[in-house]
């Protein structure tokens, strides 16, 4: 038999805390009535009697940190249970592990494997609860979670078979709207118990929306570090080329801060008079930078471009003293930090230009320029790519603003 240890002294004992070790959210729904103080046989056999043969949620603490590990069960009277068909249920009666453990919980996880929750009865300071799966064998009994069931808790509820699988954006709408009427009827026929069931269901899908964003964000997050990683090493290998050298004394970024300058109005006199330089000598060098640039395979002479137009006061025109580009006006400030304005003035444009109004008569609405708005959108664009939350909110922010500018065109009303 496995080698066994009190949990007293284990490494992964910890002490029970009672109700108040778990998160406030699910408290209200947690059934309070099973007792945490009886033994741990007393306490199985309460579990099993109140819910078997009934899906609950059960959550185990599962170190001392206070972390959850949360499960869909089907829970069991091992008695019962016996004559079932489950593979798992057929190897486990033929175990060595019969007189140790009682199986309470089966559960099949969404690739289809099988696996038994098991309570200890030996008598011990701190029994274990197991688990019992496809790898567990004759020698051991799955992986423990270093607690018993006293100090675990159920959730009576699980979310309806009929709407696993379907998407957590559209359970919630639809969920919430059954919530608001709290109809009884309605609630019962949608295969939920009560009021209680139907918060938990919304719940638990706004709870699959937040890590299936979270999960995501790592996943660009990763990828954008990743190509972060490739593009320096571009610039890097651009550098020691030659591809980035001053073209007659003036450099990559000299000449991205002059574009800059220029396009926001600065005058092309004053540019030249900052860099040194005369008109001639200045179409040259643009020339020869668009030449290298389109010639530019990895993009490293258009990343470098690309940064000096977020900061164009770089370079020679970092000492040009009142020279510097105009600063954003404060409507421009206030847009870079309310991603809905910046997507409700993103509609406007777009509904008044299919109704032959131009886009920048309604900038002017809202104090922009052109130039103005491609600050804002060089702001909020990459912000886009890499922030998935932003992207989240777009679609229902476009559809509320296409919606609200489709007849109103570019003569609407500007409520900031």
């Amino acid at each position: 038999m496995e080698e066994r240890y009190s949990l007293v002294d284990h490494p992964a004992s910890f002490k029970s805390k009672g109700i108040g070790q778990f998160e406030e959210s699910v408290l209200p729904l947690i059934d309070q009535t099973i007792s945490r103080d009886a033994s741990e046989v007393e306490v199985l056999k309460q579990m099993v009697s109140k819910y078997k043969g009934k899906k609950v949620e059960f959550i185990t603490v599962a170190d001392k940190k206070g972390d959850f590990n949360r499960m869909t069960i089907e829970v069991i009277d091992w008695n019962e249970a016996k004559k079932r068909s489950e593979d798992i249920i057929k190897r486990f009666s033929k175990s060595a592990f019969t007189s140790d453990y009682v199986p309470f919980g089966y559960r099949m996880n969404d690739e289809g494997k099988e696996s038994l929750l098991l309570a200890e009865i030996l008598d011990t300071p701190s029994p274990w609860i197991r688990t019992y799966s496809d790898d567990s064998s004759d020698g051991w009994a799955g992986h423990y979670y270093g607690n018993s069931l006293r100090n675990c808790a159920i959730i009576p509820y699980t979310i309806p078979d009929q709407y696993i699988g379907r998407d957590a954006f559209e359970l919630v709408k639809e969920f919430e709207a059954l919530a608001e009427e709290n109809n009884e009827a309605k609630i019962k026929a949608a295969g939920f118990d009560n009021l209680h069931h139907l918060n938990y269901a919304i719940s638990r899908a706004q709870k699959n929306i937040t890590m299936g964003i979270a999960e995501a964000q790592a996943l660009i997050d990763e990828q954008t570090k990743q190509q972060a990683e490739a593009m320096n090493q571009n610039i890097a290998a651009a550098k020691a080329g030659g591809l980035l050298d001053p073209i007659k004394g003036i450099s990559m970024e000299d000449w991205a801060a002059a574009n800059v300058q220029i396009s926001n109005g600065r005058p092309l006199d004053e540019v030249l008079k900052v860099l040194g330089t005369e008109k001639p000598i200045w179409d040259a060098v643009s020339a020869e930078w668009m030449a290298r640039m389109s010639q530019d395979t990895t993009f490293a002479i258009s990343k470098v471009y690309g940064d000096a137009f977020t900061n164009p006061n770089i370079g020679k025109f970092a000492k040009a003293g009142g020279g510097a580009a105009p600063q954003a006006s404060g409507d421009v400030e206030k847009i870079k930090n309310d991603f809905e304005l910046y997507i409700k003035i993103m509609c406007h444009q777009n509904m008044a230009s299919t109704q032959g109004v131009d886009a920048a008569s309604v900038l002017k609405k809202y104090g922009l320029s052109v130039v103005d708005w491609s600050t804002v959108s060089a702001h909020w664009a990459p912000k886009m790519g890499s922030d998935l939350t932003l992207a989240m909110k777009m679609s229902p922010l476009m559809e509320k603003y296409n919606a609200e500018f489709a007849t109103a065109g570019g003569g609407s009303d500007i409520n900031f």
